[in-house]
Formats: C-alpha cells, sequence, structure tokens
C-alpha cells in the first residue's frame, strides 16, 4: 500500500511541475505578443446577473511555490518508494 501512495505521490509531483512549467512557457510567450497584460471585461444582460472579470499579470511567487509543491511530492514519493522496498526485502 506504501508504494501505491509512493507512486500516486511521484505522479502528482510530476502533473504539477509540468503544469508549472507549462503556464511558465505560455506566460512568457504571450508576454512576448501582448504589450498590455492586464484587461476587464464585463459581461452582462437584462436576464441575468452581470459579471466582471478582471485578468492581469499572476506574481512569479505562486509559480514558484507550485514548483516546490510538485518537487516536494516527487521527493516525498521517492522516499516513500525506496523506504516501502527497503522494508519489504
Amino acid at each position: 500500500m506504501k508504494k501505491v501512495i509512493s507512486i500516486v505521490g511521484i505522479i502528482l509531483g510530476a502533473v504539477v511541475i509540468v503544469c508549472n512549467v507549462a503556464s511558465m512557457i505560455i506566460g512568457a510567450i504571450l508576454r512576448m505578443q501582448i504589450s498590455n497584460s492586464s484587461s476587464i471585461g464585463i459581461i452582462g444582460g437584462a436576464d441575468g446577473p452581470t459579471s466582471i472579470f478582471i485578468a492581469g499579470r499572476i506574481g512569479s511567487g505562486s509559480v514558484i511555490g507550485g514548483l516546490l509543491i510538485g518537487v516536494l511530492l516527487v521527493g516525498a514519493g521517492i522516499w516513500g518508494y525506496r523506504k516501502s522496498r527497503n522494508v519489504s526485502q
């Protein structure tokens, strides 16, 4: 059971890392193409509620935090897998 949890941790950590790296790459591409990085959109009508969407640049702290979580998940998964493998021998 510990091996399964460790493998799931490794997989989840890898997915988190890949998603954060992909968001960094997409953000860099969009930053090169768009000079103004923030916008406001208002969607509404007479029959429904009005929604206001504000989009802007996200700080790099959230991306770095996500990468750190991914690395910690992968590290914990590898450590747990190696530990469970040594116990079963």
